[in-house]
């Protein structure tokens, strides 16, 4: 079925990522998107939105600013939500340039999201009823299944990708599961920039890192919205924090912003001993646990003590990255465990939300721009630059 347009497009070439080229569009509508009325037939509400539009493989995909109809009422079982505020993370970058699998055509990008509960299809709970009104984030996990903390199951997606409409709209349907009150002493910018980035930092530094006080802890990619949120849980737990980055300013906000220990360029050849330095050896295994998205497992590994923990939750370097380098002798001798985590389940979103708020935890926020076709090419540029120090926010006007 055809979408309503007005149209921004961005366009960048599968499997790599160059800057983006935006252009309008004129399109047909659909006589399908409208309903009758006491005084005939009209045209279906509509709304902004950032809708993912596939092209022929090997050609760019499409990511536009378009205006697209808004139903009268949710489904049941989902909540609808005017939303406020919305935040980019990278993989909205990578869905746009073809670097995800599964993706389908006409769903509307985005993750995190925060806005207003305004109604609740019939069959959501009746717990919910109080939250009508007022303010809430929207967990973009998606059918984690029965696993609870352990791992999600075989149905488990992300919204913003697959069926799943994301949050990149003026409002938004969500199974009404997703919906939590959000933190006080957030406002929406920074509520905005909470669900999935904080509940990826907080499975990788609590339930599957094991992060407590008075460990030593790496935490890699200074800068990264994750990252930003890792060293922020790890401090708030009693952990010493150390970080990596090629960039000196985004070491030197970590330490004198967040309360980080110091950090080293992971592009120096003996980064792993230079950070040991810092944190006082003897030696250089010295880190409890090491909380990475870079893939440089063959380097972290070395500054691990024994019984040492390495959590990988992602590659945001887009390279592949093999074990075959790793002396996997070094692996059983020390008793250290590679442990793999993604995102996080219900019970966790619930837990991070009341950790935020008890511990005064704040996200960091590198812009804030409208939500329009001008500020989403601003943002999306951004993001595409990978300069950022915290998160691009986008607020409804």
């Amino acid at each position: 079925m055809m979408r309503p347009v007005t149209l921004l497009s961005i366009r960048a070439a599968a499997f790599r990522s160059p800057a983006p080229v935006f252009h309008c569009k004129a399109q047909a509508r659909s006589s399908a998107y409208r309903y009758f009325t006491t005084t005939g037939v009209s045209k279906m509400p509509e709304m902004n939105a950032v809708v993912l539009h596939l092209s022929k493989p090997g050609t760019p995909n499409e990511a536009r600013f378009e205006r697209i109809p808004l139903s009268s009422s949710p489904r049941p079982g989902y909540a609808r939500v005017k939303i406020s505020a919305v935040a980019l993370n990278k993989r909205d970058q990578w869905i746009a340039i073809n670097r995800y699998p599964n993706l389908h055509d006409g769903t509307v990008l985005g993750s995190d999201g925060v806005g207003v509960l305004t109604s609740l299809g019939p069959g959501s709970s009746p717990f919910l009823q109080d939250l009508i009104g007022k303010r809430v984030v929207i967990l973009p996990s998606v059918a984690w299944g029965s696993g609870g903390k352990h791992a999600q199951g075989p149905e488990f997606r992300v919204l913003g990708n697959q069926p799943d409409d994301g949050t990149f709209s003026e409002y938004m349907d969500v199974l009404a599961e997703n919906v939590s009150a959000a933190p006080e002493g957030l406002d929406d910018v920074h509520a905005a920039a909470l669900p999935l980035s904080g509940l990826t930092a907080w499975r990788a530094v609590k339930t599957r890192g094991g992060v407590d006080k008075g460990m030593n802890v790496l935490i890699t990619a200074a800068g990264s919205g994750v990252s930003t949120f890792a060293m922020q849980y790890a401090i708030a737990l009693g952990a010493k924090v150390w970080t990596t980055s090629s960039s000196k300013e985004k070491i030197d906000f970590a330490v004198k912003t967040l309360g980080v220990e110091g950090g080293v360029n992971y592009r120096d050849r003996d980064w792993t001993s230079q950070l040991a330095k810092l944190v006082g050896g003897p030696g250089e295994r010295v880190i409890d646990v090491i909380v990475d998205s870079s893939g440089t497992i063959e380097d972290c590994i070395k500054l691990l003590r024994p019984g040492g923990r390495y959590v990988f939750f992602g590659n945001t370097t887009q390279v592949p990255h093999t074990l075959s380098l790793l002396d996997m002798r070094t692996v059983y001798f020390l008793q250290l465990q590679i442990v793999g985590s993604t995102m996080g389940s219900p019970e966790e979103f619930g837990e991070m939300l009341q950790f935020v708020q008890e511990n005064g935890v704040q996200p960091v926020i590198h812009s804030v721009k409208p939500f329009s076709k001008e500020g989403w090419e601003e943002a999306y540029a951004e993001m595409e630059k990978g300069e950022q120090q915290g998160k691009i926010v986008l607020t409804m006007q």
